[in-house]
């Protein structure tokens, strides 16, 4: 471990300034953790209290596995005389006021995503991409934390010495992203897209579009933003980040995009592409398959150019891209004297992304006898449209030759009432019973 890795994240004193909490000052944290479960040792807990769990119940936990000190809204008779508590009025907003501190003493190039779909996806390849193609302290939120305690919590954690910081923000609702992008203060801040997804709380997609736009009130003065210059929406999005006095980068297929997709060439694993970036040629090679990923690839590269970034620098680490678990990652399964090829989506979806998967699985490549199998869960959050957008996925499931589907869930009944009935494979009430009859028929 080098000498950076031992320096704390926090110390008391700095927590108890950016909290104004009160406790002991003499000690210090690695980490920031609100679940006992995943806590690290030297780990501060924030002991948040939710609408199901109360985080003051589970101290016992949190100190049992290692945590340096409790923030926490009272005492708790599981904490003991030697465990450090940090006493403060709202665990909650304490944290926020955390993340404002770690905010403030960052002199980091700060990126902010937003979207309807691929925001994880491209934040972790923007992640690696400046890790791997920069050799720089790079520092990436963890999984989708993204609402009004997930961004908080990632920028706790965010190290005062990284030079760049990448963080995701999501919402259901408008006016949810205004304070995080504000917390968050980037100098980059991407739009992925605008598509039918959490649209339960929104009229229509005019209106998902401007709550996106609210990224852009957080945006440094001279920040930029970085649109999908095909996207429906790209002109009320434009305004909106002039509005906020944002420059502009733009990636597409349009002959207007600064990050500019000249073609690619996709097989069932990977993906070449040839781009332009202000009219530079590059090539490139991405390792996961999907043309969802070249589309998520200019968003990256476009954040890369935003940062002043050198391209043709960090295009080559897309070679070697993690997928987080549920987000394609592909698994070969031994089964009945052969072998299964399973990719797993199951992290969540919406129209787009399920579109996405359906036509990842029609460009895989058959053996001798090969089936393609889809097994769909519900697609949630999508209003009074939801059954319209589940039966459209037949579509796509006729265009990707998908042999077989098999489904789960309520919305997903629509969805299989409408296949054909050689396509038809059964429909469950929940995910456990899917699985039993895909196992009960997998060749």
């Amino acid at each position: 471990m080098n000498a950076a890795a031992l320096q704390p994240l926090w110390s008391g004193q700095a927590v108890l300034e950016a909290t104004g909490g009160s406790g002991p000052a003499h000690w210090s944290a690695q980490g920031v953790s609100i679940d006992s479960r995943s806590l690290q040792p030297k780990d501060l807990f924030v002991a948040l209290q939710g609408d199901i769990h109360d985080g003051h119940d589970f101290l016992d936990r949190a100190f049992a596995g290692g945590a340096a000190a409790a923030l926490v809204k009272h005492r708790h008779e599981q904490a003991g005389a030697t465990e450090t508590c940090i006493q403060v009025a709202d665990p909650l907003q304490a944290l926020r006021h955390l993340a404002a501190h770690a905010r403030a003493r960052s002199t980091a190039k700060i990126t902010a995503i937003t979207g309807s779909v691929g925001k994880t996806g491209i934040k972790n390849a923007l992640g690696h991409l400046l890790a791997k193609g920069l050799s720089a302290p790079v520092y990436v939120s963890a999984r989708s934390y993204n609402n009004h305690w997930g961004v908080p919590l990632s920028l706790s954690r965010l190290p005062a010495d990284a030079h760049y910081g990448v963080f995701e923000v999501g919402m259901n609702h408008a006016g949810e992203i205004t304070p995080l992008t504000r917390l968050i203060a980037p100098h980059v801040a991407l739009v992925s897209a605008v598509r039918p997804a959490h649209t339960q709380f929104f009229s229509s997609l005019q209106q998902v579009a401007d709550a996106k736009a609210e990224i852009f009130a957080g945006l440094q003065p001279g920040g930029t933003a970085v649109l999908g210059r095909d996207d429906d929406w790209f002109d009320r999005l434009q305004s909106a980040a002039r509005r906020a006095g944002a420059r502009m980068v733009t990636f597409g297929r349009s002959p207007e995009a600064d990050v500019r997709l000249v073609q690619a060439h996709r097989d069932s694993e990977t993906s070449q592409v040839e781009a332009e970036v202000d009219g530079e040629k590059l090539t490139y090679k991405i390792g996961v398959a999907g043309a969802h990923w070249v589309a998520n690839s200019l968003a990256v590269l476009a954040c890369c150019h935003a940062l002043g970034v050198k391209c043709s620098a960090v295009a080559p680490m897309f070679a070697d891209l993690p997928l987080p678990p549920g987000r394609g990652q592909r698994q070969r399964i031994a089964w009945g004297g052969g072998e299964l090829l399973l990719i797993d989506e199951s992290y969540n979806a919406n129209p787009a992304s399920m579109q996405a998967a359906i036509a990842t699985l029609g460009d895989c490549s058959l053996s001798a006898g090969g089936r393609r199998i889809a097994a769909l869960g519900d697609m949630l959050e999508l209003g009074s449209e939801s059954q319209r957008w589940h039966v459209a996925l037949a579509e796509d499931i006729a265009a990707a030759g998908i042999d077989l589907v098999f489904t789960c869930g309520q919305d997903m009944q629509h969805l299989f009432d409408s296949l054909p009935a050689d396509r038809r494979g059964q429909h469950c009430a929940d995910a456990h019973g899917l699985a039993d009859a895909l196992a009960a028929m997998l060749q």
